[in-house]
């Protein structure tokens, strides 16, 4: 798409840097100062009330037994909800209370960016004052564009054993991407079995939530598993221990 331009911002906030990227037709005098400090406040916040790291935050509190249901705010509801129907779905393979309390950090992350998407940029590409938008957190994206724009963004895997190097390309219009896996963070998921070794998984989704869900449920259940759960419903790259592709 010639007739416009790329604009891309850092947010710094949950402990890890965003990118935001936004395609402003050519002409059109988009100013996105506002719109950064918007989204840069609704990330910092959510980090407030979700981190398992701060002690004043919604989550430890629920952790110590001071958080009374009356005092659950909207988006605690809602990500609680989330959690849990994201442990029944997956055969507990998504699991909000591995380590014996409740702690959502598997979800917040996507559940914030595709929130914040949703938000702040799907209605400026709705009255097309922007023709693209994408939210990147730690390699989990959402992306847009807008219903009379033929830009696509270019999006790919890493390999996990070489990050210069993808596994594959995709181009997006509208949908999501989530990766999960063991090379950056170490064995932070509990794998379901000895044969669960994939060392990263990749999940393509209409949605961002859906596709960190199934990501970090592929990881605990292994190829064989993730693949007769989903029913090939979603575009995966699912890599093991060798650095081997073994679905896609």
């Amino acid at each position: 798409m010639t007739n416009s331009k790329l604009l891309t911002h850092h947010i710094k906030a949950m402990g890890m840097p965003f990118l935001v990227k936004i395609v402003v037709p050519v002409g059109r005098n988009f100013r996105a100062e506002r719109l950064l400090q918007e989204l840069t406040q609704y990330l910092q916040r959510i980090d407030r009330d979700f981190s398992p790291f701060r002690p004043s935050s919604l989550v430890c509190q629920f952790q110590r037994g001071e958080l009374a249901a009356m005092d659950f705010t909207s988006e605690f509801q809602e990500v609680y909800g989330i959690a849990s129907q994201a442990q029944k779905i997956t055969g507990g393979a998504f699991d909000p209370f591995f380590d014996g309390t409740y702690d959502p950090t598997g979800i917040v992350k996507g559940w914030a960016i595709q929130r914040a998407f949703t938000r702040y940029l799907q209605p400026l590409l709705t009255n097309e004052t922007l023709a693209a938008a994408a939210i990147n957190g730690a390699g989990d994206m959402q992306v847009g564009i807008s219903e009379t724009t033929d830009f696509r963004w270019q999006v790919g895997v890493e390999d996990p054993q070489d990050r210069q190097q993808l596994l594959a390309r995709y181009q997006l219009g509208n949908g999501a991407m989530a990766t999960s896996g063991t090379s950056q963070h170490g064995e932070h998921i509990v794998r379901q079995g000895s044969q669960c070794q994939l060392q990263q998984a990749t999940v393509l989704a209409d949605e961002l939530i859906t596709a960190d869900v199934w990501a970090t449920a592929a990881i605990a259940l292994g190829a064989a598993r993730f693949n007769r759960l989903t029913n090939n419903q979603f575009s995966t790259i699912l890599v093991d221990q060798t650095d081997r592709i073994v679905h896609e």
